[in-house]
């Protein structure tokens, strides 16, 4: 298990650092970082949805496992109203970060491999599961953190979002049990799995020009303490006072102890808010993880599995 997080850190950090050194060498252009974050969000990210939604998903995916969604579904509730009781006065630069990188773990990229690893396909499946409703608590309520003005202002903003759309079309077609003409999937599933190499390239670029005191920052490292610790400490203590046990229990527990994921960054980029402030949390709680999800998965062996 420790093996397989170390591999992924790795991995991150090599796609990170190509990021970086392109920039700080000069193959990649100054305004590089702003069209690769438009064209992630606008493009890439709706179509890794999208795809998401076709793969690895039975069209009666809401009758599978209740237990499992209600526990995804109570665990990202939390999330909002924790991100609202400690982040409304954090500085206006910073808010939205925090509250997202709190509603948003490494899910889709650390989630599969680490919870693979630890449960088994049984693990898998429950996991896949279990991301529907957080996809969708990230795509509109994760968004609205970053749109600014009134309720009619936001609302418009979250329509105008190509994620929004890629939830619902990615809903209604595997709700009806539709398939896609072959090359058009392919052609999105192709554009979807460039999400991830592409985003930590994205972050590598901003980590080019990170303070070294960003790094040090008390905010960041209190945002790891919480993402990585507490958080996951609270979500077995709630499953274990609530009898919940069993695999559903252990991945729960498992994809709340996840680091912040990469969409922090691309959201902070593409709406204005402090970008260097989300790499570093990214980055950090990512080289934190290897040594905190094995402690949290060795409770919930003793306490929830």
């Amino acid at each position: 298990m420790v093996k397989t997080i170390f591999g992924l850190q790795v991995m991150l950090l090599l796609l990170v650092a190509a990021g970086a050194g392109g920039r700080r060498l000069g193959i990649i252009a100054e305004g590089f970082s702003d069209g690769l974050s438009g064209f992630l969000m606008k493009l890439v990210l709706p179509c890794s949805i999208f795809s998401a939604f076709l793969k690895g998903m039975d069209k009666n995916i809401w009758q599978l496992s209740a237990q499992i969604i209600a526990a995804a579904a109570a665990v990202h509730i939390f999330y909002i109203l924790l991100g609202m009781m400690l982040y409304h006065r954090a500085d206006p630069q910073r808010r939205a970060v925090l509250k997202f990188a709190v509603l948003c773990p490494n899910t889709n990229f650390m989630g599969m491999p680490v919870i693979g690893g630890i449960y088994g396909d049984a693990g898998v499946m429950l996991l896949s599961i279990a991301l529907v409703p957080a996809r969708i608590f990230v795509m509109t309520v994760g968004i609205s953190y970053f749109l600014s003005g009134g309720g009619l202002s936001r609302l418009k903003g979250l329509v105008r979002n190509p994620s929004i759309w890629a939830v619902a079309a990615g809903m209604a077609v595997n709700f009806m049990g539709w398939t896609l003409w072959e090359p058009l999937e392919k052609a999105v599933s192709a554009l979807g799995s460039c999400n991830t190499p592409l985003a930590m390239v994205l972050i590598g670029t901003v980590v080019a020009s990170l303070r070294r005191e960003m790094v040090t920052d008390q905010s960041v490292w209190r945002f790891c303490l919480l993402r990585l610790a507490l958080i996951p400490a609270a979500v077995i203590l709630a499953l274990w006072i609530l009898g919940v046990r069993g695999t559903a229990a252990g991945v729960t527990a498992t994809m709340s102890a996840l680091p912040a994921g990469a969409m922090t960054v691309i959201f902070s980029k593409s709406y204005g808010q402090d970008d260097a402030f989300a790499a570093a949390c990214v980055i950090v709680s990512t080289l934190v993880s290897v040594f905190t999800i094995p402690l949290i998965t060795a409770v919930c062996s003793l306490l929830l599995v």
